[in-house]
């Protein structure tokens, strides 16, 4: 079975106090939702988020999986120039994998990879 998650440049920690939280054990699934829609907002053209799933995975490390659905724009229509009165969006899903400061370690596009 492939590897679905390769690993990924780790982001920065949300915030300072997310920080602060992580070393006392208080993050919670509300801050794990808001890293994961954070990190994916920041890609390139990206127009809403949606986390569809996220799961305390290992809770000894305080380690976090996600699944969040994302909208773009048509790849072929951008690429085509055609004009339109309302912008095509394509839904893709993404699967991230986040550490005990809610940093992105991996994620992936899912249907990205070939086994």
């Amino acid at each position: 079975m492939a590897n679905i998650l390769g690993e990924a440049k780790v982001s920065e920690p949300v915030s300072s106090s997310t920080n602060a939280k992580a070393e006392r054990g208080w993050l919670s699934i509300e801050d794990a939702r808001k890293a994961v829609v954070n990190f994916l907002r920041g890609m390139p053209d990206v127009k809403e988020v949606k986390v569809i799933k996220l799961a305390l995975v290992d809770s000894e490390r305080r380690a976090w999986e996600a699944e969040a659905e994302v909208s773009v724009p048509n790849a072929t229509i951008k690429a085509l120039g055609l004009p339109l009165q309302k912008e095509v969006l394509d839904s893709e899903v993404y699967s991230l994998r986040l550490d005990n400061q809610l940093r992105i370690v991996a994620y992936e596009l899912r249907g990205s990879v070939v086994e």
